[in-house]
């Protein structure tokens, strides 16, 4: 079984890791909604990926469940 554990005791790189995600997601998603391309590094070039081909991706999220009692 896992348990989550709280951001605070993580080492600092996955909380990097896990902050630039949230960026990255952020800005597609961004890009998208403004529908403005986003510009990225591809085959050691600048490419500018036009708004109709980003795929938004929901992050994922800890959530809990509560059970009720009956």
């Amino acid at each position: 079984m896992r348990k989550n554990k709280k951001l605070s005791d993580m080492p600092i790189e996955v909380r990097v890791e896990k902050a630039m995600q949230q960026a990255v997601a952020k800005a597609i998603a961004e890009n998208k909604r403004l529908g403005s391309p986003l510009a990225i590094w591809q085959d050691e070039k600048v490419v500018h990926v036009p708004p109709e081909e980003l795929e938004v991706r929901e992050t994922k999220r800890n959530y809990k469940t509560v059970k009720k009692n009956k």
